[in-house]
């Protein structure tokens, strides 16, 4: 038989320009969409009209198949170790070479809705730490401490661009009367800007000048592409007059080195239930809860903090300042333990946030601090339109008072048993939905057996001023924070009347922290979430003396 020869090269030489156009298209939006993952992994929401009651019952919590996005990293990009020398630390030590941590996050320019008036300049805002490798663990008050205050040295930093771009030079944040208005910088991050140019790109390589050659590429993608404010604060649902609020709280660790995990974890989700239920019935959007991978990994597991996710009432933060403890105390009984990154994540909320409107407040508190308008059936953002109003438009920080609250029928040492049992909500609140706008109409009056409901004794007198906690503004750039106070670039910071919103603070939350004082100092309290239709404001309420 004869064989006929096929010539394949006409079919090959139309065919094969054809496969490589595809493979090319194809490549490109593949790598196109990673790296839009890749700069936060809070842009994709959760959307509740994209998934039926029946279809979120069937999807498994941690899974692939989650509709909803549960964490990020607020579009804030980290770089470590950059190295720096510092002629001289308080130790005496010459030419120290210390290891610093640098974050930084790209703001201005975004041209949204509620963008603020400074926020048009293109920046790239800087959060800096610097440890002494020789001394680890130096702290204060159990909190991590710099090698040096801010006013005896801070690292220069620039940014260099592709040529013929310039190297720009950041510059300090703070002026002298913002420094002068806090105290103990050494117990706060470094704050830096850079602004750029037009035409300069998104692609630097982040220097120390002690180090000029040691040089950190990084990419930071224009403010306008993060989704992180969208993610928090929808347009369509928050404004400036009814702006979300979202309480948020560093790593929940245990205050010493254990290695039940999984029963810890469990105590947490619990505990977390608690915390944000309550908080979202008193008018908050949910909680920003800064976490590692291995509490991510429980908590995704978990149902009970599944489905506080699936709400979008608690995000996760992602956190990579790890379990950092140290038995040796400092003189004064303060060991490095479980909150030695307090001023880092509160920092970092606000370095995430910065470039956010006026339509998302934050409350930087803890896990035993609870939300507290005193006003029988007034919820945020209610005080905010109305009582905090009365210090001035231009306040972008309020500081809360704290309130210590006992239970008279619980022995304290008993306490931190009720926490970590999840209490259940009256079947006639409405929780979902994430706050806001639509969150302060939920239904009023509401019960439920929560732990708090027993707390019915309230110190007469607040804890110290200057123990305060911040509900603030990030898009007013505060800088210089710690654990209870910071400064903001643009506004002000006004104390907040007790009658008009507190937080109430639970002592023995952790264990038997402190006993009963006397009855003098106490006055009888009922929290009108939990008081029925018609709540009595004699003893709803907090008195100062």
């Amino acid at each position: 038989m004869m064989r006929h020869r096929y010539n394949y090269t006409p079919w090959v030489t139309k065919v094969l320009p054809f496969a490589l156009l595809t493979f090319l298209f194809i490549a490109t939006v593949r790598t196109a969409f990673h790296y839009g993952q890749a700069q936060s992994k809070s842009s994709i929401n959760w959307n509740p009209s994209l998934q039926s009651d029946s279809s979120a019952k069937n999807s498994q919590p941690g899974s692939q198949q989650e509709p909803w996005s549960a964490s990020s990293d607020l579009g804030v990009r980290v770089v470590r170790p950059v190295y720096a020398i510092i002629p001289e630390t308080r130790d005496g030590r010459k030419n120290v070479t210390v290891v610093l941590t640098v974050w930084l996050k790209r703001v201005g320019a975004r041209r949204a809705p509620y963008d603020l008036p400074h926020q048009a300049q293109d920046s790239i805002r800087i959060m800096v730490w610097a440890d002494n490798p020789f001394d680890i663990h130096s702290r204060q008050w159990g909190h991590l401490k710099l090698p040096l205050d801010h006013a005896q040295w801070k690292p220069e930093l620039l940014l260099e661009t592709a040529e013929p771009g310039p190297i720009l030079r950041s510059v300090y944040e703070p002026q002298a009367h913002h420094a002068s208005s806090v105290i103990d910088h050494n117990l706060r991050p470094y704050s830096f800007r850079v602004d750029l140019p037009d035409g300069v790109g998104d692609c630097f390589k982040l220097i120390e000048a002690s180090y000029p050659k040691h040089k950190a590429p990084i990419c930071l993608p224009p403010a306008r592409l993060d989704p992180t404010c969208e993610w928090l604060a929808p347009t369509g649902r928050y404004n400036a007059t009814h702006p979300a609020l979202f309480t948020t709280i560093g790593a929940v660790r245990s205050t010493v080195s254990i290695r039940d995990w999984a029963g810890f974890q469990a105590h947490v989700a619990a505990r977390l239930w608690n915390y944000v239920s309550y908080q979202v019935a008193m008018g908050a959007s949910g909680l920003l809860l800064y976490t590692d991978e291995l509490q991510q990994s429980y908590l995704r597991r978990d149902p009970k903090t599944a489905e506080l996710m699936r709400r979008g009432q608690l995000r996760l933060v992602e956190w990579d300042m790890h379990e950092r403890s140290h038995d040796d105390d400092d003189g004064r009984g303060r060991p490095l333990g479980y909150n030695y990154d307090q001023a880092l994540f509160a920092s970092h909320v606000n370095l995430g946030l910065s470039a956010c409107g006026a339509n998302l407040w934050v409350i930087v508190t803890d896990i035993d601090e609870y939300l507290y308008i005193p006003k029988p059936n007034h919820r945020w953002p209610e005080p905010l339109t109305g009582c905090m109003k009365a210090d001035g438009p231009d306040v972008t920080i309020h500081s809360l008072q704290r309130f210590d609250v006992l239970s008279s029928t619980t022995d304290p040492g008993d306490e931190r048993k009720m926490w970590i049992l999840p209490g259940s909500l009256g079947n006639n609140l409405t929780v979902g939905g994430g706050g806001g706008v639509a969150a302060s109409a939920v239904v009023a009056n509401a019960s439920f057996s929560h732990p708090l409901e027993l707390y019915d004794r309230v110190y007469a007198r607040p804890l110290s001023r200057l123990h305060g906690k911040a509900v603030l503004q990030p898009g007013a750039q505060a800088v210089l924070f710690f654990v209870h106070d910071a400064v903001p670039l643009y506004g002000r910071t006004a104390l907040v009347n007790h009658k008009c919103m507190v937080l109430l603070h639970v002592i023995n939350f952790f264990g038997g922290r402190r006993k009963r004082p006397a009855e003098s100092e106490l006055q009888p309290f009922r929290n009108w979430i939990f008081a029925g239709p018609h709540p009595d404001e004699r003893t709803a309420g907090v008195a100062e003396q």
